[in-house]
């Protein structure tokens, strides 16, 4: 009996130095500093382009063996997508202008991450037009990148989000609030009673849930530096 109660309580000890060891490969600071440099910062959205899907939808538009049913399909697919890319863009950049306070932003595409990511920034940044613009500069440092994907899942499921990267383009560990999902209660609500303006809306809501996210993990840890 008194074995097995030794074995136990050794297993016992054993679990909470493993977690232990476990809870402080990511020093407790780290969220912490992550939020004031980003508070301090930029966040740069990464607005998809579809780049490739419609570059190859281009490429299988010229190949000379379509036939004329097949040719229309991918005429629509392509101007389909770019109608949706376009449109999906113009609210991101609406809602975050309009909802989005917590730090600067500016506003890149996908097909620029290199580039970003070896710290060029000049002329990979939109203007209002959603065009590259040599004029436009990085304000603030350091940079965050809010990307849209999906979740770390080391972090979380892996759900559909906007999601928050730091430096070597990895989000930021928890409990900083790294990401928004995209795909809510509310907006399945809205999929089946749309708004007239219902991608719009959803834009601004998400957006503003992100916000709001970032301001209350910021005062709870932080502290107000401003």
């Amino acid at each position: 009996m008194l074995s097995r109660l030794t074995l136990l309580l050794a297993l016992l000890a054993f679990g909470i130095v493993a977690y232990a060891q476990d809870t402080t490969a990511v020093p407790v600071s780290a969220p912490v500093a992550a939020i004031k440099d980003l508070r301090n910062g930029t966040l740069i959205i990464r607005l998809p382009s579809n780049q490739r899907k419609m570059t190859a939808l281009q490429d299988a538009l010229e190949n000379d063996d379509n036939t004329n049913r097949r040719a229309k399909w991918l005429e629509k697919e392509l101007a389909a997508t770019r109608e949706e890319t376009r449109t999906f863009n113009n609210n991101m950049y609406r809602a975050f202008r309009e909802s989005y306070d917590f730090s600067d932003i500016r506003f890149t595409y996908d097909y620029f991450t290199p580039e970003l990511k070896a710290g060029n920034f000049q002329g990979h940044l939109l203007n209002a037009d959603l065009e590259p613009d040599a004029s436009i500069t990085l304000a603030q440092k350091p940079a965050f990148i809010l990307s849209f994907g999906r979740t770390n899942k080391d972090y979380s499921d892996g759900v559909e989000a906007m999601v928050i990267l730091g430096e070597q383009l990895k989000s930021p560990p928890p409990p900083f609030p790294y990401y928004q999902r995209l795909n809510d209660f509310q907006k399945f609500w809205g999929s089946i009673f749309p708004r007239e303006d219902q991608d719009e809306f959803d834009a601004l809501r998400l957006v503003g849930k992100l916000n709001e996210k970032l301001y209350k993990y910021f005062y709870r840890n932080a502290g107000p530096t401003d």
